[in-house]
């Protein structure tokens, strides 16, 4: 009878730490569950972190483009009054600088 009462207490004393341990392994899974969740969460905040620099940094450029453009059109501007101020100066050297241009333009293509 002292093998029955010890295999009792044996499977007694099982059920506790059965019982403890799969109460641990929900408390894991529940735990790790909530991990992955924070890291879902941090992932979309470095993410919306990462479009706003994006978007702020394509913001800046095509302010900088823009600049680039308004400027560039501004000296493009003070050329062609030069030019044309040149050519009312002294027209026979404008004249003999554009059938230069189209000599050697002629000569390129050709080849």
């Amino acid at each position: 009878m002292a093998a029955t009462s010890k295999s009792t207490r044996t499977r007694a004393n099982a059920k506790p730490v059965m019982d403890d341990l799969s109460d641990r392994a929900a408390a894991l899974r529940k735990e790790l569950a909530e991990l992955g969740e924070a890291l879902a969460g941090a992932g979309a905040l470095q993410a919306g972190v990462a479009r706003e620099a994006a978007e702020t940094r394509v913001s800046e450029l095509l302010e900088s483009g823009e600049h680039l453009v308004s400027e560039m059109s501004r000296q493009l501007g003070r050329t062609e009054k030069q030019v044309s101020q040149a050519v009312r100066d002294k027209p026979l050297q404008a004249l003999g600088v554009a059938v230069a241009a189209g000599f050697l333009a002629a000569i390129l293509m050709r080849r």
